[in-house]
């Protein structure tokens, strides 16, 4: 049972957060000049004001470093949801970007998102490029299904536990400067 619930929030935490960047993305007032910690601040508010059994916190320390976005189960302190943040800017950042992500989670954890705000051109390319190199990663698994055009569901695995599966969700918003 504990299971199925973590998994329809893990499915609410995703579609908050897609609805939430395509609202964004029609308003270039809202990203217009800001940086990564501050779209950051948008999604978390979004999150923030979703769950009351949950608390959410930007900047927050998890395992190896702080993790743009922690979601924890006010009960427990037990961790609901692990994301980071990055803009975009190509192939290499964007497997470093997974090794961050991956490098934040411990073994309880085993859902998570890496969003990608993107203030090119070229949405395209760009999740053709994803598709294409990802899968080079050393903790890739495999490819489970694109929830949506702008995002990917994968399989890693941890970097000290190569049986533990980590869903990753990739999501990318464009926001054009």
């Amino acid at each position: 049972m504990i299971s199925y619930v973590q998994d329809s929030v893990y499915t609410d935490i995703k579609e908050v957060l897609y609805n939430g960047g395509t609202a964004i993305e029609r308003k270039p007032s809202l990203y217009k000049g800001k940086h990564e910690e501050d779209l950051r601040d948008i999604f978390l508010l979004f999150l923030e004001t979703r769950y009351k059994s949950a608390t959410g916190v930007g900047e927050a320390f998890n395992k190896k470093g702080k993790t743009d976005i922690l979601i924890k189960y006010a009960k427990d302190g037990s961790n609901l949801f692990v994301a980071e943040c990055k803009i975009w800017k190509g192939q290499k950042k964007m497997m470093e970007a997974v090794d961050q992500l991956l490098g934040y989670l411990t073994h309880r954890d085993s859902k998570t998102t890496l969003m990608f705000f993107v203030d090119q051109k070229e949405l395209s390319t760009i999740i053709d490029t994803i598709k294409t190199d990802i899968s080079s990663h050393p903790n890739y698994i495999r490819h489970l299904k694109d929830s949506h055009e702008t995002s990917l569901t994968y399989e890693f695995s941890l970097p000290e536990d190569s049986k533990k599966i980590i869903h990753v969700e990739i999501m990318l918003f464009h926001l054009p400067k």
